[in-house]
């Protein structure tokens, strides 16, 4: 699995399709989520990183994706998961991110420019009720 895990970012995707990377930290039993807006508006609890530019490796990726939205840095380890997400925005249709085990370097400062809207240590078997189903599923594999 995580050879095929590793592919991301390598542009083999269909248009609409972009491929991303998202972070599993798990601290003294709690893992890391971020609040975000669906195009249309409601708020949703996912993990933090995003898509990657052309041509960005996933891990180079997350660490810039981390350092955008958290205000620091991450080691990241192995992919240890993935999931899909279908978007309602026109550009993208679906975004594949591959989650990688990652280790905080910095303590974290939520970037309210980036779009979130808060973040937030949950224990994986209690996340927020608006919790992307994705996530929540990952979450309970987890724990």
């Amino acid at each position: 699995m995580a050879g095929d895990l590793m592919r991301a970012g390598s542009g083999d995707r269909a248009p609409g399709v972009r491929d991303g990377a998202k972070a599993l930290v798990s601290v003294n039993g709690r893992c890391l989520l971020v609040k975000e807006r669906h195009a249309d508006g409601r708020p949703f609890w996912t993990l933090p990183g995003g898509g990657l530019e052309p041509g960005e490796s996933p891990a180079a990726g997350l660490r810039r994706e981390i350092v955008e939205e958290l205000r620091c840095r991450v080691a990241v380890d192995e992919p240890v998961d993935e999931f899909w997400y279908a978007h309602t925005r026109p550009d993208v249709a679906l975004s594949r991110y591959v989650v990688y085990g990652c280790r905080l370097l910095d303590g974290i400062t939520a970037n309210r420019h980036e779009g979130l809207l808060d973040v937030r240590w949950v224990r994986p078997a209690d996340p927020p009720a608006a919790t992307l189903p994705q996530v929540r599923r990952l979450l309970e594999r987890a724990d």
